[in-house]
């Protein structure tokens, strides 16, 4: 008799992964054709909304006022610096991130004083939570930064977002050469301890998926749209890349420890929404301070 089930071959994950990144890539050409804030404040806050959800889903031993705790503190965070920059048309000032963050290790704390100390358990969903919201609400943040850091035009289109689509586009594209690269010729494996299916040979192939993705954003708009120059844009790209590769890799290293595949199953061939954003919560900031201080130093 047949096996009950038959793993998927690359190439079927190939297409499922295709046809959900095609899915994603219709909402964001939609935002960015009308580039309306309230559509990004709907595409930005579903995907850092779940993948909230799916972090502290992940630990199904998470105490549950942690895992309350966790989720609204971390959606009043969303929500509220979202709405600064509506309500402003600008970025939201760093002391509200180091307000929230300090509410965040305080609250962290409470449960513990009315629950039995059992020492390093007790700690847990302490270091868990805390963590978790620098790396999820905290660390997406910056997508929401880099979209507001150049203001919004008088008839209420936000002016960054050809950048904010350069950053997806060089990260997107570095996880689709990589996968294609690897496919076709991989046989070393990079970490298999933390990512069976990566492999050495897909680097080149990341690398280049960054900067033709980044490059054909930045001459699609042109240097004046963009704000910086080509040289920042290849220099960016090829950073953007090598920093995908790592964020990528720091979420495996979650998943490996708490022993699940996915973070979710919202989006085939991919995962969560987590999955999805992965790369992203590394890349934001990084493109965010590269822009602000690098690409505009003398």
């Amino acid at each position: 008799m047949p096996d009950a089930f038959t793993p998927p071959t690359k190439a079927q994950v190939f297409f499922k992964r295709l046809s959900s990144t095609l899915a994603l890539w219709g909402l964001v050409a939609a935002a960015i054709i009308l580039g309306k804030a309230w559509l990004f404040y709907i595409l930005l806050g579903f995907l850092g909304g779940i993948g909230v959800l799916e972090y502290v889903k992940m630990d199904a031993t998470l105490p549950r006022p942690w895992r309350f705790g966790f989720v609204a503190l971390s959606f009043a965070y969303l929500l509220g610096t979202f709405t600064i920059c509506e309500c402003t048309h600008a970025e939201w000032p760093f002391w509200v991130d180091a307000a929230f963050v300090a509410l965040a290790a305080m609250a962290a704390c409470v449960p513990a004083l009315f629950r039995p100390l059992e020492g390093r358990a007790t700690l847990w969903p302490i270091g868990y939570t805390l963590a978790g919201f620098i790396y999820v609400p905290v660390l997406w943040s910056y997508m929401t930064r880099l979209l507001f850091s150049g203001g919004v035009a008088a008839d209420g289109v936000v002016q960054n977002v050809p950048v904010l689509l350069f950053v997806i586009a060089a990260t997107k594209f570095t996880d689709c050469g990589a996968y294609v690269m690897g496919s076709l010729i991989g046989k070393h494996k990079m970490i298999p301890r933390v990512s069976p299916g990566k492999t050495w040979e897909g680097v080149p192939g990341a690398f280049l998926g960054a900067v033709g993705a980044g490059l054909a954003v930045y001459y699609g708009y042109g240097a004046e749209r963009m704000g910086f120059s080509a040289g920042h844009a290849i220099g960016l790209s090829l950073i953007l890349g090598a920093v995908c590769i790592v964020g990528d890799l720091s979420e495996s290293i979650l998943k490996r420890c708490l022993g699940v595949k996915d973070s979710g199953q919202m989006f085939p061939g991919i995962g969560g929404a987590l999955d999805l954003i992965d790369s992203l919560l590394w890349n934001g900031p990084v493109a965010y301070f590269y822009l602000k201080y690098v690409s505009t130093a003398a």
